[in-house]
C-alpha cells in the first residue's frame, strides 16, 4: 500500500514520532503523538480522498494534536481555529473588522466598496491561498495546509452544513461576493474536524467525512504514551501503578479518565520528585486523575 502520510518515514528516527527532548518544552503534545495502525490509516484515507478527517473521542484522547503532529511530520503549514457557541459560519472563511471600518469612517479615509482591507483571513481561506497568510514561512508557502476545526459540536448545527461547499469543492463566495478558490500551488488541505459527540451532526456532514472515532485508552497504549511523553524521565514502576489506577474500577465509576489527565498525574509526579514508593502519588492522581473522594491515608 502506498502511502501518503507514514509518520515512520517521515521521521529520521525509526519510531512512531519524532521527539523534541523534554527539556525544550513544558509539554509535548504537539511534538509528541502514538500513531496506532488505525490512525495512520485514516490520515491516508482522508488524503487519498480529499475529504475531511472526522475524529471522535472524550476530552482528553488526543484529538486536537493529531493534526498538529500530522503538519510538523509532512511539514505543512498548520492553522487552527477552536469552535464555541458564538462561531458563525463565515468565522472559519474570514472575520469583518468592523472596528476598524468605523475608525477609518471616522477619520475619513473609509475605503471604497469590494476592498478586503477590513476582512481578515480565516483558517480556511488561508489554507487555500497561502497569499492570504502574510505571516507563512516563504519555505512553506508552496506547501498544502492542515487545518483543525476543534470541537465543531460546540456550534450551531448550521455551522458545519455551511461548510459542506467549502470543504467538498474548495471555493466560496468571498465576502467582496467574487469566488475564492484554492490557489494552484497550494494543493487540497487535510481539514481536521474534532468533536465530542456532545451535539448530533447531520447525516448529510458525516456522509462526506472519513470518520475516526478514537478509543478509550488500554494498558499498553498508556505506557507507550507514557514512554514517548516522558523521554528520559520515564519512571516505569510509577507508570505501572498510574496505568493500574487508570483501569481500576475506582475510576471507572466516575467520568471516565482521560490520556491528558494521565499525563498531568505522571508530569505533576516527576516535577514533585514523587516515586512509586511515595505514599502521595495516589492524592496526586486523585486530584488529577481520578477526581473523586480524597485518600486522606495518602497525607499521613
Amino acid at each position: 500500500m502506498i502511502k501518503l502520510f507514514d509518520p515512520a518515514g517521515e521521521s529520521e528516527r525509526p519510531a512512531e514520532v519524532t521527539r523534541v527532548p523534554p527539556r525544550d518544552t513544558a509539554r509535548l503534545d504537539d511534538q509528541v503523538y502514538l500513531f496506532d495502525d488505525r490512525t495512520v490509516l485514516a490520515v491516508n484515507v482522508a488524503l487519498a480522498s480529499s475529504r475531511p478527517l472526522l475524529v471522535l473521542g472524550p476530552p482528553g484522547s488526543g484529538k486536537s494534536t493529531l493534526a498538529p503532529n500530522v503538519a510538523r511530520l509532512m511539514r505543512l503549514r498548520y492553522y487552527a481555529e477552536v469552535v464555541t457557541a458564538r462561531t458563525e459560519p463565515h468565522d472559519l472563511l474570514w472575520r469583518e473588522e468592523a472596528f476598524r471600518q468605523l475608525n477609518d469612517a471616522t477619520l475619513g479615509r473609509l475605503k471604497g466598496s469590494g476592498s478586503r482591507s477590513y476582512v481578515r483571513p480565516g483558517p480556511l481561506w488561508k489554507a487555500l491561498d497561502p497569499a492570504m497568510d502574510e505571516h507563512c514561512p516563504p519555505a512553506l508557502r508552496d506547501r498544502p495546509a492542515v487545518v483543525l476545526i476543534d470541537e465543531i459540536d460546540k456550534a450551531d448545527p448550521d455551522v458545519p452544513d455551511a461548510l459542506l461547499d467549502p470543504l467538498n469543492n474548495l471555493r466560496f463566495m468571498g465576502p467582496d461576493r467574487r469566488m475564492v478558490t484554492a490557489a494552484e500551488s497550494a494543493g487540497a488541505p487535510l481539514v481536521v474536524i474534532t468533536s465530542n459527540e456532545e451535539r448530533e451532526l447531520s447525516a448529510a456532514f458525516l456522509r462526506r467525512c472519513i470518520l475516526l472515532k478514537l478509543e478509550s485508552p488500554d494498558r499498553e497504549h498508556l505506557l507507550k504514551v507514557a514512554r514517548l511523553h516522558m523521554g528520559d524521565d520515564y519512571d516505569e514502576a510509577l507508570t505501572l501503578e498510574l496505568a493500574e489506577m487508570f483501569e481500576s474500577e475506582s475510576v471507572a465509576a466516575r467520568p471516565a479518565a482521560s490520556t491528558a489527565e494521565f499525563l498531568d498525574t505522571l508530569r505533576a509526579c516527576h516535577q514533585m520528585a514523587l516515586t512509586a514508593d511515595s505514599p502521595e502519588w495516589r492524592a496526586v492522581a486523585d486530584l488529577a486523575m481520578v477526581k473523586g473522594t480524597p485518600d486522606t491515608s495518602a497525607y499521613a
